[in-house]
């Protein structure tokens, strides 16, 4: 597997939302001049601390940060942004079990959408919960008005591959290249899998397709390398290398590669 770290899709963050309160309008017995009144409403005010709670959670005010998204929860306690936005904050201060409980309540809401479902199951993978994981992405797939099935087929898929099976990973990828066939994630997840299942033509056909969608870049020139030395092609690994040092000198894989040139 390439050194890459994982490139989850996280389908959110919470729009931001310009409110002012509903607006309710009566007139006085005898005129027709209006006297306008503003209703609370309790969603808009969540959603309000919502955004504030988020904000200062990006400045590295937890405690602010917390007291906005614990109002939020008093306003409107089965609104789904409201628990994304608490597992949000528990992840980003270390509560796995109760980043776990607020994405459970997230998908428990009334208004529970496939964006809480995938991004529970991104956190799922997270903790290696790969089963549960699966599950959540699949629930995400199937809800009603969900749009993005590509990103939760390709979660499908870097998961899978995460947990050692390369088979169904090929598979979600697969699949998330039936909605989005220029997925570049996808398409140099298969490259990757076909080379180390030892399929280098299928490698190296998963890879042109890649470039056809995406600029050479380091990682993909590397792996261009490895896949014409399975296939025991000097000329072609010169190729890559040629490209691999001059378009991106100082990368780790140019390094990697001088290195193994002596």
């Amino acid at each position: 597997m390439m050194h890459q770290k994982p490139k989850f899709s996280i389908l959110l963050i919470l729009t931001s939302i310009m409110v002012s309160g509903c607006v309710t309008e009566r007139t006085y017995s005898g005129t027709d001049v209006p006297v306008t009144e503003r209703a609370f409403d309790n969603v808009t005010a969540a959603r309000q601390r919502v955004q504030l709670g988020l904000t200062y959670l990006k400045k590295g005010n937890s405690e602010q940060a917390k007291y906005n998204l614990d109002k939020a929860l008093e306003f409107a306690p089965n609104l789904e942004d409201v628990h994304v936005a608490l597992a949000y904050y528990y992840q980003s201060v270390g509560e796995i079990e109760l980043t776990e409980k607020s994405y459970r309540d997230a998908i428990n809401a009334s208004d529970a959408t496939g964006d809480s479902m995938n991004n529970f199951g991104v956190f799922l993978c997270q903790q290696e919960k790969y089963d549960q994981a699966e599950e959540m992405f699949l629930k995400a797939v199937k809800m009603p008005k969900y749009t993005r099935s590509a990103s939760s087929y390709e979660n499908l898929g870097i998961c899978s591959r995460k947990s050692g099976d390369l088979q169904k990973a090929q598979r979600y990828f697969g699949m998330a290249l039936n909605y989005d066939p220029r997925r570049a994630t996808s398409l140099i997840e298969i490259s990757e899998i076909e080379l180390e299942l030892g399929n280098y033509s299928a490698a190296k056909a998963g890879l042109a397709r890649y470039h056809r969608v995406v600029p050479e870049s380091a990682q993909s020139l590397a792996l261009g390398i490895k896949i014409e030395q399975g296939l025991n092609d000097s000329d072609a690994v010169r190729k890559f290398g040629i490209l691999l040092l001059a378009k991106f000198p100082a990368s780790y894989e140019a390094k990697q590669y001088r290195a193994s040139m002596h």
